[in-house]
């Protein structure tokens, strides 16, 4: 049974705008959505066309969330970020004359409807080789009776901030993670989950074996959701949530993960570093492949990170680092 979150405030309301695209437009157009709605976005691959002379083209879909709210001004605000997406899309297709005209489509999302919409296709998925993830609704039995691995499972229904494991930078951020705690798991103590969204990623390294995990969030219903699952979770003795701002912790992380967007990344460059314990870990996520990765990379490693690994799914990429490794 999908559990009601919104007891702490009214309800809300966002418009869903999807831009479709020429593929070669989508790394930029996807940069102005993110910096507009400041939430995570999704991104499609369509089949390729061809234009009225026969050239063939590639497509995208861009979708993010604007809330709107209740109030007039509200209202007011989220169309006037609408037209500036529009009037970007229109000043960048003059560079690709001979791109498809670009097609905008917006929906409203009604958030009272935002747990039975996601039961329609919410069902229980491996996220990696020994996480499960499954909503309240489903029962598993038996898991991994083929493999003789041990499997963990986190329990959660859709709720009010991003992160049922869906989306590709959850799963690269987790399938990171969970390679730094198979041979370390017992050194590796203190994490620190930045931009926590439902906790799904703190939670994952309670069972991946971490003794303490620190989950903030500056959006209070992100608060509010990771708190609701790391308690059925039976974590809370592991995990705790904040609203705290990363500026004002101490040191002593053995890891910090972030998923969170390409400029916020960016911003907390310098606080993060110094958080990170020597040998300690860094996993960002939330990053798109070509310019993002390239300027995050760069920039972390000024400050001193030995870049390891990335991994990376349709357009989007997961970085891990080490500070001052041995």
């Amino acid at each position: 049974m999908v559990t009601d979150p919104i007891k702490h405030r009214p309800a809300k309301t966002w418009q869903k705008i999807s831009i479709t695209v020429d593929s070669r437009m989508t790394e930029p157009v996807a940069a102005c959505l993110t910096y507009l709605t400041k939430t995570g976005l999704e991104i499609t691959t369509l089949e390729n066309g061809r234009t009225s002379s026969g050239k063939t083209f590639s497509t995208e879909i861009i979708t993010g969330y604007i809330a709107t709210g209740s109030q007039d001004f509200e209202k007011h605000f989220a169309q006037k970020k609408i037209e500036e997406i529009r009037k970007f899309v229109d000043r960048l297709r003059r560079i690709f004359p001979d791109s498809p005209l670009p097609i905008f489509e917006t929906e409203t999302i009604i958030e009272e409807d935002w747990g039975k919409k996601w039961k329609t296709f919410f069902s229980s998925f491996h996220i990696t080789p020994t996480l499960v993830i499954k909503p309240s609704w489903e029962e598993i039995k038996e898991l991994n009776k083929e493999d003789k691995t041990h499997t963990s499972v986190i329990e959660m229904d859709p709720g009010l901030a991003f992160g049922t494991g869906h989306h590709a930078s959850t799963q690269l951020a987790l399938l990171l993670i969970e390679e730094i705690f198979k041979p370390d798991a017992m050194k590796l103590k203190k994490v620190l989950d930045v931009g926590t969204g439902s906790g799904i990623l703190a939670m994952a390294c309670g069972l991946f074996g971490a003794g303490e995990i620190l989950a903030i969030d500056n959006d209070p219903d992100a608060v509010e959701t990771a708190k609701q699952n790391i308690i059925r979770n039976h974590l809370e003795n592991r995990v705790s949530v904040s609203d705290q701002h990363a500026t004002s912790l101490e040191a002593g992380f053995d890891i910090i993960v972030a998923n969170i967007t390409h400029d916020t990344l960016a911003e907390l460059a310098q606080p993060l570093v110094k958080l990170i314990n020597s040998n300690g870990f860094l996993v960002l996520s939330g990053i798109l492949k070509g310019e993002q990765e390239q300027s995050i990379r760069e920039r972390y490693a000024k400050l001193g990170l030995e870049f390891i690994k990335n991994l990376t799914q349709d357009e989007w990429v997961a970085l891990k680092f080490q500070k001052n490794k041995n």
